[in-house]
């Protein structure tokens, strides 16, 4: 069966396009194609750049561009600044708010030579677990039409994984890298907070909840590709506070690795997801790991962090604006949160910060010992399209099934979400996490998992 060059992996065709054994303009045709064949049916790309993407091809073929992701079909967020595109975040008053700067995240990802496919789709403000928004409509997921794709990220997910780019940019504030990674059965990277680029390019301030748990972050079908676009968007932004120059490589361990599962919390976690755990576990076992189920302390202090330090941007900040904003899904979802906030107070923020700090000195005692944490991503086997816009009585439920997701990024520690298997059609998955500045040993992981499951490959869409 003949492969097609939309199907390679990003690795593979920046090496046909280096040496010169395909074109870059052969590579952009393909993926053209390939958008052309099965976006109507996933809106998983809502803003085509097909003449820029030729534009660039060409700049590669005749020599004038060159870097390690030359050729290479990559997409870009409609929530981050990318010149000439416009910057709309999902929101229709905002569809003619052209970009006047490029994220230095995507800098980088061009000055490796990856030629630009399009804006993915992301709800509105990025503050759904569900793409869709009353300005580009809903993305859709090609394991299943009920099936969600995620969010925020959601689109560029799904266009992975549908094999209309070979990598893409996303970002994380809730889970909004390794959550639609799960959904759509690829691969997705939350690096330490401060290891990318992430502000510094739009001139509106940040909130409190943006500067302590946002960062960007790749989606990629393989680990060659997850590391090649990772290197590629930890582009130098002196204008972002948080952007630490740090290493990526550190002294190899001298005894073997530890990691501990974690399965049991008192909490629902069906059973497709501890197999799941239990199925990295083993493999992570037989590449020589040490395995063991126990789980890191504080577990009840980290489930209620993203609420409590997220209160006061979404209560006070986000609430008060979600009439002018005028996206129904938005509005449902934050209505459906709305009885699981505390209140806003000073108080409330003063305990959570108090919290979050002794919490990243236990939990770093227990890298110590456990450098690596297996852990969930959703303590169910797949949500529904919609699901989070249901009702507070089916939000509630759904924010505790994906409680480690969400609060994981109130610890801006690093995070691998990487796929295991499928039930009953839906993708399965885990997320593995170190701490700060340990991406290396999330990407090893990683690498050990994919040498013994394989590559994930290309999907059509199932219906």
């Amino acid at each position: 069966m003949t492969t097609e060059l939309w199907q390679l992996e990003a690795a593979e065709t920046a090496r046909l396009v280096r040496e010169r054994t395909v074109s870059a303009a052969e590579v952009t045709e393909a993926h053209i194609s390939r958008i052309d064949a099965v976006n109507g049916k996933l809106n998983a790309i809502v803003v085509r750049t097909d003449e820029h993407a030729r534009a660039q091809a060409s700049l590669i073929d005749n020599g004038s561009v060159t870097g390690p992701l030359a050729g290479v079909a990559m997409t870009t967020k409609i929530n981050t600044d990318h010149v000439p595109y416009v910057m709309d975040n999902g929101i229709a008053m905002l569809k003619d708010n052209k970009s006047t700067v490029t994220h230095k995240s995507i800098e980088g990802l061009l000055a490796d030579g990856a030629v630009m496919l399009g804006r993915t789709n992301s709800p509105s403000f990025a503050l759904r677990a569900h793409t869709g928004n009353d300005l580009h409509g809903e993305t859709h997921n090609p394991h299943g039409i009920h099936l969600t794709p995620g969010g925020s990220s959601g689109g560029a997910g799904s266009a992975v994984a549908s094999g209309m780019c070979a990598v893409a940019q996303g970002n994380d504030v809730a889970g909004s890298v390794r959550w639609p990674a799960f959904c759509n059965g690829i691969i997705g990277l939350r690096p330490t907070m401060g290891r990318m680029p992430t502000g510094g390019t739009n001139p509106n301030p940040r909130g409190l909840s943006a500067t302590m748990m946002s960062t960007q972050g790749p989606l990629a079908r393989t680990m060659a590709d997850l590391r090649l676009t990772y290197a590629a968007m930890q582009y130098p932004n002196w204008t972002d506070p948080f952007w630490v120059p740090m290493q990526n490589d550190f002294p190899a361990p001298k005894s073997p690795i530890r990691v501990a599962l974690l399965t049991e919390d008192g909490h629902p976690m069906e059973d497709a997801t501890k197999t799941a755990i239990r199925t990295a576990g083993r493999l992570l076992e037989d590449a020589g790991y040490e395995v063991e189920e126990i789980s890191p302390p504080m577990l009840e202090t980290f489930f209620s962090m993203w609420l409590r330090l997220g209160a006061m941007d979404v209560l006070l900040g986000l609430v008060p604006t979600l009439p002018g904003i005028n996206d129904s899904g938005l509005t449902k979802a934050i209505e459906g949160m709305l009885p699981m906030f505390p209140e806003p107070t000073p108080q409330v923020l003063m305990k959570a910060l108090a919290d979050r700090d002794m919490m990243f000195r236990a939990w770093n005692q227990f890298f110590e010992t456990y450098p690596l944490i297996v852990m969930p991503v959703l303590t169910k086997p797949f949500m529904r399209m919609n699901e989070d816009i249901e009702g507070s009585e089916i939000m509630a439920p759904l924010w505790d099934h994906l409680r480690y997701t969400v609060n994981m990024a109130s610890l801006a520690i690093p995070s691998l979400a990487f796929p295991i298997g499928n039930h009953d059609g839906a993708p399965q998955g885990v997320q593995i996490v170190s701490h700060s500045w340990r991406e290396d040993l999330l990407l090893n992981a990683g690498d050990a998992l994919e040498l013994r499951l394989g590559k994930v490959h290309v999907v059509d869409p199932v219906w």
